[in-house]
């Protein structure tokens, strides 16, 4: 999926990402409605649709934007996620600072439209969450946050994505994910994605767009694929 064209991903949902600053937390501020690419502006979390790509990125292009790239198997039973910085002028201004997280379809989710319409199931151990999301009208869970997560705040000093350079999640086996989160008729298939924020310039000592700061940021949600534990 073209990652200039995905517009309209979620009203600020990625802006979960717990404090991605980054990272994609949760409901704080809106939800993954489609699996497309917005940018929001302000404090208001009112997102604007990415203007169409141009043909061609010019080499001085200062815009950057963020992009979720599919999910990899490193090995039987185990994934990876990845996400990286592009140049685009339907971008903004950063300083790199941003993450990414691997999610899980809940099979047992009604249809939602927004994040506040989806809960953390009960055995998940939600300590700082809940991290649920709602994209293509079913939930999506992240287990924790560091084991699916990779954030430029988890390094001191911060550490920033470079424009062209995949960033990888953590390696996680398929089955030590809690048993609910498979489906099929062995179940034994989890359906999994990637969603990540970058956040526009801020202030040191406030908080990072993704994490409900004002400013702008940008966010991205990968395609779903289906693996088999």
């Amino acid at each position: 999926m073209n990652p200039l064209i995905r517009s309209s991903c979620c009203l600020a949902a990625i802006a979960a990402l717990a404090n991605c600053g980054g990272g994609a937390s949760k409901n704080d501020s809106g939800n993954i409605a489609t699996t497309s690419q917005t940018v929001a502006t302000g404090s208001t979390n009112t997102l604007a649709p990415a203007a169409p790509p141009a043909t061609a990125v010019a080499a001085n292009e200062k815009r950057i934007t963020i992009e979720a790239l599919p999910i990899a198997q490193p090995g039987p039973g185990t994934a990876v996620g990845a996400f990286h910085m592009i140049r685009s002028a339907s971008g903004i201004e950063t300083d790199g600072i941003g993450g990414g997280c691997m999610v899980f379809e809940d099979p047992a989710s009604a249809v939602c439209h927004q994040d506040s319409d989806c809960r953390v199931p009960k055995y998940i151990s939600a300590a700082n969450g809940p991290w649920a999301y709602c994209a293509e009208q079913k939930c999506w869970i992240k287990p924790a946050d560091k084991a699916f997560c990779w954030k430029s705040r988890y390094s001191t000093p911060q550490q920033p994505l470079q424009v062209g350079k995949p960033q990888s999640t953590p390696k996680v086996t398929l089955a030590s994910l809690p048993a609910q989160l498979f489906q099929g008729p062995a179940k034994n298939q989890t359906k999994v994605r990637v969603i990540a924020c970058l956040n526009g310039k801020f202030k040191p000592g406030d908080a990072p767009p993704c994490a409900g700061g004002s400013g702008p940021h940008v966010e991205d949600i990968g395609d779903a694929k289906t693996l088999t534990k």
